[in-house]
């Protein structure tokens, strides 16, 4: 069931993209320290087709069968293991477009924790910015319990509209969803495994920070990070994000981490070259239809304030604001470093971002030469 995608021929598929490219290129310069268990990730890889079924839709009932590109991430993420002999990666940083199945990907990574992983009184928690969002990624996993005659027999649910708790009896072991509040009331958790959906959503690292630093009771814990393409770049997710990029090109060393990064080419444009969408979108054909984002490329088009959220969740492409009247290939044409001894004689036009925080920028533009010039300031403090 591996096939090419466990091993080092993936990082050649024309159907990646660069930082996906730069994960399976890892497999050239592993560390001598680890090895590789194809008996255990077989054993985690053919949990979710004779264990899962899906829910909703088309798939409902069918046979979780993981696509090339789940298995990929599921036999690494199971498959390399340390001297000791417990699992080598102990975080993962899954970047990919909506509705490509992280979330019921990360679902079924949570029952393999709380069923098969070995690991009595396992605690598994989802975790998102806000509650309801964690229940999303939690009901995926509830509604694959209902499906299987298997889990049934071996979970007890606690709760009625919600369902707020799964608990294996035999193991002692719980699956829950979490909040925002974790941060802050949280410290008593003993997680086995962390799923934190839309990351991008998340406005600090304190959930994460709580749940990882109870990763010390554990031998081998496992925190999946899922997520879109963000617009800000000052958050948690932006920073994971780099880091994971990083690890990928081999920037950065850090062997407990897992990076499946989708990202379009340099050169790749959404907006006018169809054949460049499945960098972004390994599951299109599958769960993504070729014909939806033709549909929505076609918004995007005639309704500018439509483009960057378009980009960023159908497209893989970090924007600098959720909303834009102008695209940033359009305004880099036009920006330039300022010198204003150079300019002294020509009339300069400033800018300014009088937001709602203290925080601003200031923009100041110069004609000169027949061509209009531009460049962006400095933070400065915004005065009413």
């Amino acid at each position: 069931m591996l096939g090419p995608w466990s091993r080092a021929e993936w990082w050649q598929a024309p159907t990646c993209g660069p930082p996906a490219h730069g994960t399976c290129g890892t497999w050239r310069r592993d560390p001598p320290a680890v090895t590789w268990d194809g008996a255990a990730a077989q054993r985690a890889l053919e949990f979710f087709p004779e264990v899962l079924h899906l829910s909703e839709g088309q798939f409902e009932g069918r046979p979780f069968t993981l696509h090339p590109s789940q298995v990929f991430i599921v036999g690494s993420l199971f498959g390399w293991t340390r001297a000791d002999g417990t699992r080598r990666f102990r975080r993962a940083y899954i970047e990919q477009c909506k509705g490509n199945g992280k979330s019921l990907l990360a679902a079924g990574i949570g029952l393999y924790g709380l069923m098969a992983d070995g690991e009595p009184g396992a605690q598994v928690s989802a975790v998102a910015a806000k509650i309801d969002q964690a229940r999303v990624l939690f009901g995926d996993a509830l509604a694959m319990v209902e499906q299987s005659p298997e889990l049934r027999r071996h979970i007890t649910p606690s709760g009625v509209n919600p369902v707020y708790n799964l608990t294996n009896l035999r193991t002692r072991s719980f699956f829950r969803p979490l909040g925002r509040d974790t941060g802050k009331t949280g410290s008593g958790l003993r997680p086995h495994v962390v799923l934190a959906d839309e990351l991008h959503e998340h406005s600090s690292r304190d959930t994460l920070e709580v749940l990882e630093r109870g990763f010390k009771f554990r031998r081998q814990p496992l925190v999946v990070m899922i997520t879109n393409s963000g617009s800000d770049r000052t958050c948690v997710c932006w920073e994971e994000h780099e880091h994971a990029l990083g690890v990928a090109t081999g920037l950065e060393e850090d062997d407990t981490t897992f990076s499946y990064v989708c990202a379009l080419d340099e050169e790749g444009d959404p907006l006018e070259d169809p054949s460049c969408w499945v960098k972004a979108n390994p599951l299109l054909g599958i769960t993504v239809t070729e014909a939806y984002l033709a549909e929505v490329v076609a918004q995007a088009r005639a309704i500018p304030g439509k483009r960057n959220n378009i980009l960023r969740l159908h497209f893989c492409v970090w924007t600098d604001a959720e909303e834009a009247w102008m695209a940033r290939d359009t305004l880099e044409r036009c920006l330039a470093e300022f010198d204003p001894w150079i300019y002294h004689d020509h009339p300069v036009w400033l800018g300014l971002d009088l937001s709602q925080s203290r925080i601003s920028r200031r923009w100041p533009a110069w004609y000169a030469q027949g061509t209009w010039r531009s460049q962006r300031s400095g933070r400065g403090r915004s005065r009413r």
